[in-house]
Formats: C-alpha cells, sequence, structure tokens
C-alpha cells in the first residue's frame, strides 16, 4: 500500500497525538500543583486558566467564527489580510481593555496582588492572539500546523516547570508556573513568525478595517454566544471562590480539569478539525451534509466511551498519591463532573453543526439561556450543597445544552441548501 492511501489515516493520529501530548501535560501539570503547591495555588491557576479562556470570547466581539467562516473560501492573500485585521483588533481591545484593569485593581486597593496582575495580563493577551491564531489555521485548513502550535504553547512548558520543580523544590511556586507559561506562549509566537518569514506570507500582511468593522456589526449574535458560553463554563468556579474558598476551587479545578482532557481529545481532534469541511458541504445539499455529520458524531461518540472509561478507572485509584484530603473527601464531585462532560461533548458537537448550518441567532439564544440557567443554579446550589452543587449545576446545564442543540439540527435549517423542499 502507498504512503499516499496511508495518509488519511496518519493525519487524524498525528494530530491526536498531539492533543494527547498538550492535554496530558496540562493534566501532570493540574497533578504537580495539587501536590507540590497546594489546593489554593491551584485554585488561583483554576481561575487564571478561566480567565485565559473568557478574555478571547469577551474581546472577541463575536467576531471570530465570523472570521473563520469567510476566510474557509478566501484566496490566500485575501485570508492573509483578514487574519492580520482580526489579529490587529485583538492587539487594540487589550491595549485599551488591560490599563482600565490595572486602574480598577488600584481603586480597589489591589485586591489581586500585583505581580500575578501583571503576569496574568501577559498570560490574557498571549494566549488570546495564540487562540485567534489557531482558529485562522482551522479556517485556512491548516489544523495540522495548528495542532503542532498547540502543543509548543500548551504541552512543552509544564513538563519544564514540573522537571524544574522536581529538581529545585525552590522552584515550586505559583511565580514559576506562570512565568514558565508566558515562555511557551513567547515560544508558539516564535514558531508562527519562523512559519510566516519561511513561506513569505508576511508580505500579503494587510489592514482591513472596514471588512472587519462589517464583521463585528454582523456577529452580535456569535458575540452573545461566545459571552454566554464564557460565563456557562467558567462561573462555577468564580462563585466557588467567592463562597468556599479557594482549596475548594482547586478541588473543582481540578476535577474538571481531567474531564476537560477527555472533551478536548474527544472534540479537539475529531470535530473541531472537521469543521471547514463541514462548513463546506452545508453547500453541496442535505444528504452530503448529514453523510459526513453522522460520521463525525459517530467518530466523536466513540472516542467519548473510550476516554471517559480510561477516566473513571484510572482517576480514582491516582487520588491517594497526590496526598489531598480534601480531594478523596470530595469524589462526588468527580463522578458529576464526569457525567456533565459527557453532555458537553454532546452540546458542543452539535454546536459545530449549528455554526456549518448559520444558525447565528439560534446559538445565541441557547447560549444565552444555557449560562441563564447555569447562573441561577450556581447561585442556588452552591450555597446549600457546596462543591457538589456546581457540579450539579455543571451536569444540568450541560444536558439541556444537549439536549435542544440536538433537536434544533433536526428541525428546518437557515442554510438554503438544506432546506427540504416544499411540496
Amino acid at each position: 500500500m502507498s504512503a499516499r492511501r496511508f495518509t488519511p489515516y496518519v493525519r487524524p493520529l498525528v494530530m491526536m497525538a498531539l492533543r494527547v501530548g498538550s492535554m496530558s501535560a496540562k493534566f501532570l501539570l493540574a497533578l504537580y500543583t495539587a501536590r507540590f503547591l497546594g489546593l489554593a495555588d491551584l485554585g488561583i491557576y483554576g481561575l487564571i486558566t478561566g480567565a485565559a479562556t473568557m478574555v478571547p470570547w469577551a474581546l472577541g466581539l463575536g467576531a471570530t467564527d465570523w472570521t473563520l467562516r469567510q476566510i474557509a473560501t478566501m484566496s490566500r492573500a485575501d485570508a492573509a489580510a483578514a487574519g492580520a485585521t482580526r489579529v490587529a483588533l485583538t492587539l487594540a481591545l487589550h491595549l485599551i481593555g488591560q490599563p482600565l484593569a490595572w486602574l480598577l485593581n488600584l481603586a480597589l486597593g489591589a485586591p489581586i496582588p500585583w505581580h500575578i496582575v501583571f503576569a496574568g495580563g501577559a498570560i490574557l493577551l498571549l494566549e488570546h492572539v495564540a487562540c485567534d491564531a489557531s482558529d485562522l489555521l482551522l479556517g485556512r485548513g491548516r489544523a495540522m500546523f495548528g495542532n503542532v502550535l498547540l502543543f509548543v504553547r500548551a504541552g512543552l512548558w509544564p513538563f519544564v516547570v514540573i522537571g524544574w520543580g522536581l529538581i529545585n523544590p525552590a522552584a515550586r511556586t505559583l511565580d514559576v508556573l506562570l512565568i514558565g507559561w508566558i515562555g511557551g506562549l513567547s515560544l508558539a509566537w516564535i514558531a508562527l513568525a519562523l512559519f510566516l518569514i519561511a513561506e513569505q506570507r508576511w508580505r500579503l500582511i494587510a489592514l482591513r478595517p472596514r471588512w472587519m468593522a462589517h464583521g463585528v456589526r454582523s456577529s452580535l449574535p456569535l458575540y452573545i454566544k461566545d459571552l454566554a458560553g464564557s460565563l456557562n463554563l467558567y462561573l462555577d468556579r468564580f462563585l466557588i471562590s467567592a463562597f468556599l474558598g479557594l482549596e475548594l476551587t482547586g478541588v473543582y479545578t481540578l476535577f474538571w480539569s481531567f474531564a476537560n482532557v477527555v472533551q478536548n481529545l474527544a472534540i479537539g481532534s475529531v470535530m473541531q478539525p472537521q469543521l471547514p469541511v463541514l462548513i463546506q458541504r452545508a453547500s453541496d445539499g442535505a444528504e452530503a451534509f448529514r453523510a459526513l455529520e453522522r460520521r463525525l458524531q459517530i467518530e466523536v461518540g466513540a472516542w467519548t466511551v473510550l476516554l471517559m472509561v480510561g477516566a473513571l478507572i484510572g482517576i480514582p485509584l491516582l487520588l491517594p498519591y497526590l496526598d489531598r484530603p480534601l480531594l478523596l473527601a470530595h469524589l462526588p464531585v468527580f463522578w458529576l463532573v464526569m457525567a456533565a462532560t459527557v453532555m458537553r461533548i454532546g452540546a458542543d458537537s452539535y454546536g459545530f453543526v449549528l455554526l456549518a448550518l448559520h444558525r447565528d441567532a439560534a446559538i445565541a439564544l441557547i447560549s444565552v439561556a444555557g449560562v441563564l440557567a447555569s447562573a441561577v443554579l450556581n447561585l442556588v446550589l452552591v450555597p446549600t450543597l457546596g462543591v457538589n452543587g456546581a457540579a450539579l449545576a455543571f451536569l444540568i446545564t450541560a444536558s439541556g445544552l444537549f439536549a435542544t442543540r440536538f433537536w434544533i439540527t433536526r428541525t428546518w435549517p437557515d442554510h438554503p441548501a438544506l432546506a427540504p423542499a416544499r411540496s
């Protein structure tokens, strides 16, 4: 059999390996932080991680998904200009937003230590532009290179931090962890710059502010979806920190990190790389689109079952070695979070289908309903049931999102090519 015939099987496996490497590194970092730094530091790390995910959605103005759909069919020159304009918007928003956040921290008497403010600000900026770059590469069908960059920025530095901490006990601090994070992000941007220089894509860079302004105006439903989605995913850990303290935030962060590995591998290795193809198939008619969708959902389901079985067997056996009795005392939280993750994977899968079908209004409406439900459930259940209440709120909300998105994808679609013929 020729090498070319092996290619369709090798690429997904390589991307899966890169994803596994990145997720394994973050997984080991969470274990290392819980064991050697403490659950309170893990709670702070979890809050910064949540902010690093929420900020790109909050400052993205909804234009990320809109840009991804646009550049999927653009010429090389137009796509380069569009990508440069998208990144320039991100940089401008951070140059305005971060100083305002510093002033707010100063006005409140610096409740957040300044070394964490500045280190966190650098991480938020670098993570945001890295997320933009990954989305742009995905839109152009460069999923392989996007996964390589993901591994560079997320999979390398945790091993360095962990190794240094194991060799030198004085390096077992939150500051060292944050410096390592910044170093990994900087290395990813050096790799991207070398890629642009090597292929001379920098010659195509241009700014198109009018095009971007049109995108922002057209992206209001997607912006609502992004804001609601970020709050839905990370509001719980901020409420836990407010009601229950940083140690229980660390407990929840660790269990959520385990589940997030499963979610990222199942979605990021199957559905996400195929999004440009799914978008294109939406214009080819219902039969071609549904065939691809069905195949992708089966693959996601198979990976979910395989990964979930491994996690449910392995994690409870691992927890005693962390020497944190609080984790074993809250083991029911782990079971609830894993059940919620299965629902979250289903919800995310059908969220990609809605995006391909241009069902932006439905996406926004469902996301807003989800974050409202999550907020109400967390505000009611966290004070009464503690961290178990946050996990239960996660499960209920994810189940509702999955059921609703599945139902919407099975009703009359917005995309003209998939609309059923009228009799």
